[in-house]
């Protein structure tokens, strides 16, 4: 089989290991926090175009959308995976890559067919045919947008990746700019088209995403795409649902968004801890694959417990600048109306956060270890522990900050638990 040069090569001359592996973590990690930046003026702009009210209906429109996207994105890790070990067999990623895509999408517009016809769905949605057609179009969007992704970084194309990543954001803020200060009248289905403009910034990439598949080799059963699809998309459906979804989750067990716009404008401040080691989960999946490649299955554990140090660290330092800077930090953001934002609520927050951010990098290793159950049970154990909190008594606003405690704090000893044991099963294996 003739390969294209063009797919399997690096966006530049292939440099040492260590230096590659910084390369793109700095490429990506700079492209990762510029797009995370421009979502920050995202939000920050509806908060400010948008009443209160009407913001927070778009913080859970927000989270219905993305977590939908969410669910989507599980075919990431995958197609990396995939497209990695094609690498490093010397081969362009293979075509299953197609059916997991297919198989994300069908499922999704699938689900929220039946969502937006159920009660809580016409909620949420707004009883809006314009906002349904736009959440499902952005489901379309996202399919393609994470098969490029997919591809690009197994494929060590990574000028190709920052470029997405960069276009998506970038979209949304010029079209959230021109509606902000061009004058135009507060509109909740303008703001949700602000969302979905961004899915489709993969497009100019079509072609050379085309080039780097060999699409008509490489399929799997059905069967077996499907069931690492669906494990994979429940893990991240129940993940979103902790964090992108998590004031959709909050809406949904309370019954209203009324009186948490303090609560969801927190969580969404406390995404930036997860900003900062995206680089590190972006590469995740492929330098875990290189490590089982390469027989050094040994170090995976070695990193977790640098990385168990590394979070605890984290989570004081944050909440500490959370009690201290998180009231001021909200005005700033949003405004005056989140004058009055409890230290308290910034502070766990934030604080476990930097746990929610370390279980997103140990649950990525099970990815490619193929352990897929493992991350389904990760998030699903931290939803309950979310939900569990959330039907206790007392102030919504204090509910919704102790379902989050509760569920960050969750995910990273159950992630922590499972990957220990994982890991020494695999070496007992290699050594079988």
């Amino acid at each position: 089989m003739t390969t294209e040069p063009d797919a399997l090569a690096p966006d530049g001359p292939a440099p040492a290991a260590s230096a590659s592996v910084a390369g793109q973590a700095g490429a990506i990690g700079i492209a990762l926090i510029g797009a995370s930046g421009l979502g920050f003026v995202l939000l920050g702009l509806m908060g400010r175009w948008l009443g209160r009210d009407d913001n927070a209906a778009f913080l859970t429109l927000w989270g219905l959308v993305f977590g939908f996207g969410s669910v989507i994105s599980a075919i990431e890790q995958e197609i990396a995976r995939q497209a990695t070990a094609a690498v490093l067999a010397g081969r362009r990623t293979p075509g299953s890559v197609a059916q997991l895509a297919a198989i994300a999408l069908g499922v999704c517009v699938a689900v929220l067919g039946v969502v937006a016809v159920l009660p809580i769905g016409q909620a949420t949605l707004r009883g809006s045919a314009a906002i349904t057609l736009l959440a499902f179009l952005a489901l379309a969007g996202f399919t393609g947008q994470f098969l490029a992704r997919g591809v690009f970084l197994g494929g060590r194309q990574t000028g190709r990746y920052v470029a997405v990543l960069v276009a998506e954001a970038g979209l949304r803020v010029v079209l959230a700019g021109a509606l902000f200060f061009g004058g135009v009248a507060p509109s909740l289905p303008l703001a949700v088209a602000c969302i979905v403009v961004g899915c489709f910034g993969w497009l100019p990439l079509a072609p050379a995403l085309a080039r780097s598949v060999d699409w008509g080799a490489g399929h799997e059963p059905w069967r077996a795409a499907g069931g690492r699809v669906g494990a994979l998309a429940l893990a991240n459906g129940l993940s979103s649902l902790v964090l992108t979804a998590f004031p959709t989750l909050v809406t949904a067990v309370i019954g209203s968004p009324a009186g948490l716009a303090d609560l969801f404008g927190v969580v969404t401040v406390s995404r930036i801890p997860l900003v900062l080691v995206s680089p590190l989960q972006a590469l995740a999946v492929p330098l875990a694959v290189r490590a089982l490649h390469d027989g050094k299955v040994a170090r995976l554990g070695a990193l977790q417990g640098r990385l168990a140090a590394g979070a605890a660290a984290a989570a004081a330092v944050l909440g500490a600048a959370g009690w201290l800077l998180g009231p001021w930090a909200m005005r700033v953001f949003f405004g005056e109306k989140y004058a009055d934002v409890s230290p308290a609520l910034v502070a766990w927050v934030l604080a476990t956060s930097a746990l929610l951010a370390a279980a997103l990098l140990q649950a990525a290793v099970f990815v490619a270890l193929e352990r897929y159950r493992l991350v389904v049970l990760t998030w699903l154990l931290a939803v309950v522990a979310a939900v569990a909190a959330l039907l206790l008594p007392g102030a919504p606003e204090a509910r919704g900050m102790a379902a989050f405690v509760a569920a960050s704090v969750m995910a990273f000893g159950a992630s922590g638990a499972l990957l220990q044991r994982a890991v020494r099963a695999r070496i007992a294996a290699d050594q079988a």
